[in-house]
């Protein structure tokens, strides 16, 4: 079963996510992309398999352009993973691949 992502709507939100979790993935997405719904999902679908101490969360970047731009991404889907407080990787597109999620994943633990 997924665990589905949290969805974030405030830069507060998202600084305690950095600051309160390990190992944490944030993915600034809009629910109408459908390349975007598939990285999420597949995020969900791994993390929960794989990876389930780290925390996901997302940011509706329809609902919340301010914050896709604070942290300087214009295409969707983009991804961001922080390991103790620190940004240690991103990616901006689609991540349909196993592998190349997992190996997201293995950044950030």
């Amino acid at each position: 079963m997924a665990k589905e992502m949290d969805q974030l709507t405030s830069k507060q939100q998202i600084e305690d996510a950095i600051s309160g979790h390990t190992s944490f993935i944030l993915m600034f997405t809009a629910v109408w992309s459908d390349v975007g719904r598939l990285t999420k999902s597949n995020f969900e679908r791994i993390g929960a398999a794989k990876y389930p101490s780290v925390y996901l969360a997302w940011v509706s970047t329809d609902d919340n352009p301010e914050l896709a731009e604070e942290w300087g991404f214009t295409a969707i889907p983009a991804t961001v993973g922080y390991k103790n407080g620190t940004k240690v990787n991103y990616y901006i597109g689609p991540q349909i691949v196993d592998e190349q999620v997992e190996n997201f994943f293995n950044q950030v633990v």
